[in-house]
């Protein structure tokens, strides 16, 4: 679709006033965003706080690396490499495999690989370290 089709399919489904996008690019994810949100609902409110700030923080800190939050999903893999071993933790409804083993914590996981105790979100980089 051109520019001008674009502009015409957001006035015919969506009406109101057209957004200042000068590129056909651009218009295409704003229609598509905004049929998205009709279709099957915006995002909360805790949703765009957490995004609004996460953009704050990059346009500060171009380095900046959020950390994931604290609820891990069924399914999820971690990976670690530890002394040159790459370790893949998968997370289960209850607890964690590694190796085909069960575990009931990361800890228990991060002391399997590494022979010693460990807050096993910090070794798996889920949490920053206290200093």
């Amino acid at each position: 679709m051109s520019l001008a089709d674009l502009r015409a399919a957001w006035t015919e489904r969506l009406g109101g006033e057209l957004p200042k996008l000068r590129t056909r690019e651009l218009m295409a994810l704003a229609l598509a965003h905004r049929l998205q949100i009709r279709a099957d609902g915006d995002l909360s409110g805790s949703s765009k706080r957490r995004m609004a700030e996460l953009a704050r923080r990059f346009r500060e800190d171009r380095g900046y690396m959020p950390t994931p939050g604290p609820n891990l999903r069924p399914g999820t893999t971690l990976i670690k490499e530890w002394r040159g071993v790459r370790h893949e933790v998968w997370v289960l409804e209850e607890g964690f495999s590694y190796l085909g083993q069960r575990f009931g914590s990361l800890s228990e996981v991060a002391q399997h690989i590494t022979g010693t105790k460990w807050n096993g979100r910090v070794f798996f980089g889920l949490k920053e370290r206290r200093r």
